[in-house]
């Protein structure tokens, strides 16, 4: 019964609608304030899968498609079967059973390759069931093959080399530097032979929709991210209000739209929302003011040279909307800047003359080559400029520290859904499973919470951002 719960809760929005009765009745009660203050954070969410080799990954996609077979149609299965394939695929596939060797484990590589060819021709024979081609395990092992498979010129199936570029959704209409050939949507590049990126892979035949992923120096996992938007008003209960469950390697950034749009569409969305460097941006920022009257809080990245060298930036310099023009600190005035595109955006590109900056005396400092060229400079269109100038100086001073002080609970947050209730490994696979535990896991939390916080504005719970835990979560 349990699990037939689960399955209808994963239909559609049912889980987000969950939420959306519970805030609207706190909202009703006073407990949750309209156009107020609210925070965002993420955090990563470990699948419930076992991280595999790109060898393992083949030769368990493959035993998994059998074994689905097998239950569909066993008598079919039994006269594909070899003696060959039944040893090699008689049990779960491990890295330790593998070969050893490069040569070797290529080899292999290679065999399981085949053995999947010969299942996919035997699938498309007339006396095939339909019915067996379509099933889900033998859907993702077709995914799988494209992606780690290929033919060359001469009709021979090879191996795919290791991803060379990463996912970076402003550069996938760009051209490679590695390569001549056009980045497409993340799909294998069939230029340089390589697997996809990691937004696609899959890395798992038994959860397909789990990704891999890795912060530099933090962590590296295969599964998804979380992200919790709750209230901080003062004198109220801190109360989850969004829950958004995305890939892993999906950016922070890339959420926020569908967060504000969610928002808004409940008509929950805050006057003022905190959040870290990962969700913003001048075009961030200038989208949730004008689109959904939402003044979003938090830091701009500095630019290199601030945190590198000493001298002269961007916003050292003066710009001249109506002729299009750049002024330096010292007085010198560039030629009208020209529209360009960078990362696949509209920029301005500035570049002051060559002789100006040879006779400069803080040249060395401000351009920062030694070859003699003149200052260049991207700017933003006027808007985004104006907002980038702005955060950067404001985010200097002390009142705008102490104001995005107020962001740093959402941490706690994320350390009480973790550590208390289990929210850093997934219980089901598949996206929509995901998501259910993690709202059931915001609901059960604000059930605590709510349980702790007194009329007066406090909290019974010795500390309020993290209880005991002991405590139980409705998420069950």
């Amino acid at each position: 019964m349990l699990s037939e719960f689960r399955d209808r809760m994963a239909e559609g929005d049912r889980a987000d609608r969950l939420l959306t009765v519970m805030v609207e009745r706190l909202a009703e009660a006073g407990l949750v304030k309209r156009r107020g203050r609210q925070r965002t954070d993420s955090t990563h969410v470990l699948a419930a899968v076992r991280r595999l080799d790109r060898i393992e990954l083949v030769g368990e996609t493959l035993r998994a498609a059998l074994e689905e077979l097998a239950a569909a149609d066993e008598n079919w299965v039994s006269a594909l079967m070899t003696d060959e394939w039944a040893r090699r695929y008689g049990g779960p596939v491990r890295y330790d059973r593998l070969p050893k060797e490069t040569s070797e484990r290529k080899q292999y590589a290679l065999t399981v390759g085949a053995d999947g060819m010969c299942l996919f021709q035997a699938l498309l024979a007339p006396g095939t069931p339909a019915r067996l081609r379509w099933l889900p395990k033998v859907e993702v092992m077709r995914q799988v093959w494209v992606q780690q498979y290929w033919y060359d010129e001469h009709g021979g199936l090879c191996w795919r080399g290791p991803t060379q570029t990463r996912d970076r959704l402003g550069r996938r209409h760009s051209p490679r530097r590695s390569t001549s050939a056009e980045a497409s949507d993340g799909r294998p590049d069939l230029a340089s032979a390589r697997v996809p990126w990691s937004s696609v892979q899959i890395v798992s035949p038994h959860d397909p929709q789990a990704r891999f992923s890795h912060k530099p120096g933090k962590a590296e996992w295969v599964g998804y991210k979380d992200h919790q938007t709750e209230t901080c008003d003062t004198g109220l209960p801190n109360v989850i209000v969004h829950v958004a469950t995305t890939p892993a390697p999906e950016q922070d950034i890339d959420a926020l739209e569908r967060i504000h749009c969610d928002l808004a569409a409940r008509d929950l969305a805050p006057a003022e929302h905190l959040v870290d460097g990962g969700y913003t941006s001048p075009a961030t920022t200038h989208r949730a003011r004008t689109e959904y009257g939402i003044d979003l809080v938090g830091p701009v990245r500095l630019p290199p040279r601030s945190r590198a060298l000493p001298g002269f930036d961007k916003e050292d310099f003066h710009p001249n909307w109506e002729e299009r023009t750049l002024t330096c600190p010292n007085g010198a005035t560039s030629p009208p800047w020209k529209p360009t595109l960078a990362d696949g955006q509209p920029r301005l590109s500035v570049l002051f003359p060559r002789a100006v900056c040879r006779a400069c005396d803080d040249r060395p400092k401000c351009t920062g080559n030694v070859d003699g060229k003149g200052r260049h400079i991207l700017l933003l269109p006027r808007p985004l400029q104006e907002i980038q100038n702005r955060v950067r100086k404001e985010q200097k001073t002390r009142a705008w520290q102490d104001r995005y002080a107020m962001r740093a609970g959402c941490e706690a947050t994320v350390s009480e859904t973790v550590h208390a209730h289990g929210l850093r490994n997934c219980r089901y696979r598949g996206t929509a499973k995901t998501h259910v535990q993690h709202v059931l896991t915001a609901a059960g939390t604000n059930i605590i919470r709510l349980s702790q916080h007194r009329d007066d504005g406090g909290s019974t719970a010795p500390n309020e951002a993290r209880p005991p835990a002991s405590s139980t979560c409705a998420s069950d």
